[in-house]
């Protein structure tokens, strides 16, 4: 399926979202914005689904929000006015109980490298770069995801670097700083995304959503509350008919047939 420059393919299990604009270096417009959204919770809803993949055109990832398409902020506005921007609604990958892979081949920038952090997973191509751009524009990160999640991803000195400074760095580095899994060439981009997308879906669907949301959560929680939660986690996957399937192929010297029930 398609939508204006959006594109949703499902093949083996896995959904793949791709950005084609590259006329505009693949920058999102809100309708396309949008239409990412509904692909991902349309993903994230379909039991036949076990992975998705992000990713653009070959060169072109994304340069972030169209600059043309800006909403202006009236005088007055204040926070209560901007519902969208508490309320999780540009946090869809993260919130997503399905892994979710970023594949990024060329720049990614500004909402673009916001929506890459949400990613479970990201694997880039040697011609991948990276900025937190927006001090460069008179902004903070707009999704907030870079001054939440990347410090816990690359660490709180290595974060303030990227955001301070709107630098690009490039994949290597990216990879050094552990913001990226691995780099490989243009052409075995996808074929690297699909495989680490296999590698990682072939638990139960119940467990990977809960193991996932216990993990996005843990360091804002002590130990005593991670571990309350964690107990619910593991009874309802203990009652689980997964984790009865599981259990079943393993005596029965077989691949577990898992329904994410």
């Amino acid at each position: 399926m398609t939508t204006e420059h959006i594109r949703y393919d499902v093949t083996d299990s896995i959904a793949t979202i791709t950005i084609d604009r590259p006329e505009k270096r693949n920058a999102l417009t809100y309708p396309m914005l949008d239409a990412i959204r509904e692909y991902a919770l349309r993903a994230d809803a379909d039991p036949g689904v076990r992975a998705i993949v992000f990713t653009g055109v070959p060169g072109q990832y994304c340069a972030g929000t169209d600059l043309g398409q800006l909403h202006d902020v009236k005088p007055g506005t204040t926070a209560d006015d901007r519902p969208t921007h508490t309320d999780g609604t540009h946090w869809f990958f993260w919130e997503s109980s399905t892994p979710v892979i970023a594949a990024v081949d060329g720049p990614a920038a500004g909402l673009g490298v916001e929506l890459t952090a949400q990613a479970d997973f990201r694997i880039a191509s040697n011609r991948a770069r990276f900025s937190w751009i927006f001090v460069q524009r008179g902004l903070i990160p707009d999704a907030g995801v870079g001054t939440w999640l990347l410090p816990d991803l690359v660490g709180p000195q290595e974060a303030k670097r990227l955001v301070f400074s709107g630098d690009f760095i490039d994949a290597d580095e990216a990879r050094r700083i552990g913001f990226v899994l691995d780099v490989v060439e243009p052409e075995q981009l996808l074929d690297r995304a699909y495989a680490l997308a296999r590698q990682v879906s072939t638990g139960s669907p119940f467990a990977i959503a809960r193991a996932k949301q216990l993990m996005n959560r843990a360091s804002r929680r002590t130990r005593d509350e991670h571990l309350q939660h964690h107990v619910v986690a593991l009874t309802e996957c203990q009652l689980s008919d997964d984790h009865a399937e599981g259990v079943a192929s393993f005596f029965e010297r077989r691949q577990p047939k898992f329904t994410g029930r």
